[in-house]
C-alpha cells in the first residue's frame, strides 16, 4: 500500500464500464473498474477490490465522473496525512432540476451521500468498520453510518465532473 497513492474505483457493471476510458494517470493515481455482476455479491466484489487496491485513500465514483483538479489535490493531501478520514463530493450546482434538488435536500438532511456524489475514505477506516455493508438501492447508506460511528466526515469536496447524464451503475 502506497501512502501517496489515491485509488479511484469506478462502480458499474462490466457492460456499463467496458467502453469507459480512464484519464491520463499521474504516478499518484490508480483507476480500477469495479465490474459488478449479478453472479457475485457486490459487497464481496467491492471488498476484494479495496483489499487489493494499492492506495491509502479510496474513492468510489459513479460511471463517467471524475474529481476536478482541485479535488484531486485535496485527496492527495488527505492520503499523505495517513489518518482515518472520509467524505464525499458536493452536488453539481449547474444541474438544477426537481429530482436533483430533492437529492440535495435528502443528502444534506441525512448527511449521507448519494451515489452520484461519490465517496472517499481511508482504507484503514474502511476495514475497521467491517467493509461496505449492504450495497442496496442507496449504496452509501450503510457505509456512511458505519463511518459516522467512528469519525465525522470531512467538508464535502467540489462537485465531480460528470461526463454523461446517465449515472445508472447497472445499465447495460
Amino acid at each position: 500500500m502506497s501512502q501517496e497513492l489515491v485509488t479511484y474505483i469506478v462502480l458499474g457493471s462490466y457492460e456499463r464500464l467496458k467502453g469507459l476510458k480512464f484519464p491520463n494517470l499521474s504516478k499518484n493515481e490508480e483507476f480500477i473498474s469495479a465490474n459488478l455482476s449479478d453472479k457475485k455479491s457486490h459487497e464481496e466484489t467491492i471488498d476484494n477490490i479495496i483489499f487489493n487496491a494499492k492506495g491509502n485513500l479510496v474513492v468510489l465514483l459513479p460511471p463517467s465522473s471524475l474529481p476536478n483538479i482541485k479535488s484531486k489535490k485535496i485527496l492527495q493531501k488527505i492520503s499523505m496525512i495517513d489518518q482515518s478520514s472520509w467524505g464525499w463530493f458536493k452536488f453539481n450546482d449547474k444541474k438544477n432540476n426537481f429530482l436533483q434538488n430533492l437529492k440535495k435536500i435528502s443528502s444534506s438532511m441525512r448527511s449521507i451521500p448519494d451515489i452520484e456524489q461519490g465517496i472517499y475514505f481511508s482504507k484503514r477506516l474502511y476495514f475497521s468498520v467491517g467493509g461496505i455493508g449492504k450495497f442496496g438501492s442507496s449504496p452509501f447508506n450503510e457505509i456512511s453510518k458505519r463511518f459516522y460511528s467512528r469519525i465525522d466526515p470531512q467538508k464535502p469536496l467540489p462537485p465531480l465532473i460528470i461526463r454523461t447524464k446517465n449515472l445508472d451503475i447497472f445499465e447495460k
